[in-house]
């Protein structure tokens, strides 16, 4: 008997198709990212942006903060599979989550899930409870959100349409990721296959997910101080520490209405919202540049991180 094909279940598919499923992956995740990076690019030229007056500096921190605050949901994640009794290292799950990030510039989120699970399945991780941890962190880091948009907004805004939205979102969400919510959807769905899946998952309660949500709350602080260090780095425009407040806003609302789109990368969704809030206190032609610029900002955080990732996980490889 042929050695390769007995090491091969009949369940699983031959490593050559694997191998190419990869490769059309990549192929799909470079193309949009290319489209996102052409498409800020000319919105740029435009407005003609001098790049050379940009305060570079702001733009690094601005880098480290969106990576502190992706690394925020990537822990989360990590004790969300540990809660469910799968055994990754945190280097394996910040190298999965990291990678999967690009995966967002695809049309739908899909493709989130598909990198992420490819890369943290193993002998100790499982294919089922990884899909589930990636859905249950994804919507907790939209309930938070949407949370902390709701608070700002009915604090500083009169916008009822946006705080409807943004409450909208906070209650589907929050009904979603509660843990009995969560345990039952598990359960139902290992009656229906015929499997226990419901044991992997009564490790997620209240004392799990509480931690999550104080980390993903922080995490979108992060993420709207990088709005703000963005900013900041532009040529003649005057930054209040005050203003933290709008780009905190800015960031959790265009945020979770972006997911909520399924546009690739939130596309055109997070500039309707932000343009309008970012302009009632900055120069219109001011605000469509910081919201194009948070875009690539927020881009190479991603695309260096994942590279970091991709490094580390062939040297580990190698080793």
């Amino acid at each position: 008997m042929n050695s390769s094909s007995a090491k091969t279940s009949p369940s699983e598919p031959p490593r050559d198709w694997i191998a190419i499923a990869r490769i059309l992956i990549a192929i799909v995740v470079i193309a949009a990212i290319g489209f996102t990076v052409w498409n800020a690019v000319g919105q740029l030229k435009e407005r003609q942006f001098q790049f050379s007056r940009i305060n570079y500096l702001w733009w690094a921190a601005a880098i480290l903060c969106f990576i502190a605050s992706m690394s925020l949901s990537a822990i989360f994640w990590h004790r969300l599979l540990h809660a469910m009794n799968q055994q990754p290292t945190l280097k394996e799950s910040m190298g999965a989550f990291f990678i999967s990030q690009l995966g967002k510039y695809v049309p739908g989120k899909a493709m989130v899930v598909v990198l992420r699970t490819d890369r943290i399945r193993s002998d100790r991780v499982t294919i089922g409870p990884a899909i589930v941890s990636v859905f249950i962190e994804t919507l907790t880091w939209v309930f938070t959100g949407s949370i902390i948009a709701s608070v700002l907004l009915f604090f500083r805004f009169e916008n009822r349409v946006l705080q409807a939205i943004a409450v909208s979102m906070m209650i589907v969400a929050g009904v979603l990721t509660a843990p009995p919510v969560i345990r039952w959807f598990a359960h139902r769905l290992g009656h229906v296959k015929g499997k226990k899946t419901g044991k992997v998952m009564l490790g997620l309660t209240a004392k799990t997910m509480a931690p999550g949500w104080l980390l993903l709350s922080i995490g979108w602080c992060l993420s709207g101080l990088s709005l703000w260090l963005v900013l900041k780095g532009l040529p003649e425009i005057k930054v209040l520490p005050q203003d933290y407040w709008l780009c905190l806003t800015c960031v959790t609302l265009a945020g979770t209405a972006g997911f909520v789109s399924l546009l690739p990368g939130g596309l055109g969704v997070r500039e309707l919202v932000m343009i309008p809030l970012l302009s009632t206190r900055f120069d219109s032609a001011v605000v469509v540049v910081a919201v194009v610029a948070i875009r690539m900002v927020w881009l190479v955080s991603e695309l260096f991180s994942a590279a970091v990732a991709r490094v580390e996980t062939k040297r580990q490889a190698v080793g």
